[in-house]
């Protein structure tokens, strides 16, 4: 309850509005209605992953959350695209639980470092072993993906296609992560879906850096475009409409 806390005193402090705040306390409620569920669903996937090659599993504990958003996707047709891609774990998410689906994973694996100013989180790999894993989990399901080895900005130069669910994913940075939600935006068909990560990631000293503050923004720039569908600890997803 403490970190709940905490998140809604993050939530008052970057301006969130009403809405925002409404449904991070009806996700607290229903975590704890959903609680045994939800902590099957987590255990299910993390098995499933557990003779995969990765350095950190940040996604496992957004399975459920992902099963309840993603629920009309289940049995049909749909094109994903991922913005930040790392080792896979969220691609193999929907490559195993969707079997319709199409990916396209967009990240540049591009290393940096301690001394890079940055506070991503992962200055500390080698990047190339990471790429590595991503094409080692990802290898049985070579047909419905495609990769691209790039960062998001080139991608979306290049891109000729409409997605009906996108996941923003990439660098943390605000300037970054608000660039990459205004062009995933023109690209999400109508009725798609946008999980927008890290909402509550506060690695940036100044509040101003950190994904929130962009996506906050965002949102100010598409009013009546888009109905929220949840906001967890982790995510915010929204519905274009």
């Amino acid at each position: 309850m403490e970190k709940a806390n905490l998140r809604i005193f993050y939530l008052n402090k970057i301006k969130a509005n009403n809405k925002i705040i409404a449904e991070y306390l009806k996700y607290i409620l229903l975590s704890f209605i959903q609680k045994n569920k939800r902590k099957k669903t987590i255990n299910n996937y993390r098995n499933f992953i557990k003779n995969k090659k990765f350095t950190h599993d940040f996604f496992s504990p957004n399975t459920f959350d992902w099963n309840d958003i993603l629920y009309r996707y289940k049995d049909i047709k749909f094109n994903y695209l991922e913005i930040g891609s790392f080792e896979g774990i969220s691609a193999l998410y929907i490559l195993e639980n969707y079997p319709n689906a199409k990916l396209v994973c967009v990240d540049p694996w591009l290393q940096l470092s301690p001394n890079s100013g940055t506070s991503e989180g992962y200055e500390h790999l080698k990047m190339i072993d990471i790429e590595n894993n991503f094409n080692t989990n990802l290898s049985l399901f070579h047909n419905r993906y495609q990769k691209y080895k790039a960062k998001s900005d080139e991608f979306f130069l290049k891109n000729k296609k409409e997605f009906d669910v996108i996941y923003v994913d990439g660098s943390h940075i605000a300037h970054d992560v608000l660039n990459d939600c205004l062009s995933s935006w023109k690209i999400l068909k109508k009725n798609g879906v946008m999980i927008l990560d890290d909402y509550f990631w506060q690695n940036y000293k100044e509040i101003e850096k950190n994904p929130a503050t962009a996506i906050n923004e965002f949102l100010d720039m598409i009013p009546g475009g888009f109905k929220i569908i949840k906001l967890t600890k982790f995510q915010l997803s929204i519905r274009k409409i």
